[in-house]
């Protein structure tokens, strides 16, 4: 049995902001520096084997100060990188409704198969998330694993472990610097716990008691 650790990145101004990222490289912004820092008090006392991270810096820096003093080299990585937004990124959902109307009422449907411009759709980014975290599954099946990427396309990965249908996309949320625990088996994954803020917020979760 292994288990993979999986967090957002910390807070950027951006998505303080409302802003749409996708794969604009946007630095944490100082609450996401605090963010990371509990996270890394949360995992202080859980092994980690190797650790995998979106190359994008808002998710790298997140991975470094998470990994705290280990000696564990982190892999940085393209397919972990959030769903490329193309034209939408930069804009809040409001400016981009103005500016681009024919594509906004398109982007609220839930399409696996809708892009903006230069950007990816959601079948396309679950495709990817899938072959990674597989892999990363196949490569670590008796360890543990940290896992540090994005929001939208984290889901993705999620949703491949869980061997959901890929409109499941749309069922789940994740928070920044949220720890999400999925247990691995040769024939199964099973979640464990989703989303957690506890060490962000200091409420304690039943199963933390």
């Amino acid at each position: 049995m292994g288990i993979i650790y999986i967090t957002r990145h910390g807070e950027t101004e951006w998505n303080a902001e409302g802003r749409i990222q996708g794969h604009t490289d946007v630095p944490l912004s100082d609450r996401g520096r605090e963010q990371a820092q509990m996270l890394s008090r949360r995992l202080a006392s859980v092994t980690i084997d190797a650790a995998y991270s979106s190359d994008l810096a808002r998710a790298a820096e997140t991975a470094r100060v998470a990994m705290g003093e280990r000696d564990i080299p982190i892999t940085f990585t393209q397919e972990l990188r959030e769903y490329s937004k193309g034209v939408f990124e930069g804009l809040t959902e409001a400016e981009y409704r103005e500016a681009y109307p024919d594509l906004y009422e398109p982007s609220m449907e839930n399409n696996l198969d809708f892009a903006p411009p230069n950007g990816e759709t959601i079948r396309d980014t679950s495709a990817r998330l899938a072959r990674i975290v597989q892999r990363v599954k196949r490569d670590h099946m008796d360890e543990n694993v940290l896992l540090i990427g994005h929001g939208g396309s984290l889901r993705a990965g999620i949703i491949s472990l869980l061997e959901l249908p890929l409109e499941a996309n749309w069922k789940f949320a994740m928070h920044n610097c949220s720890l999400t625990v999925i247990y691995t088996y040769p024939d199964n994954c099973v979640m464990h716990l989703y989303n957690d803020t506890s060490h962000i917020t200091g409420v304690v979760r039943m199963w933390d008691r």
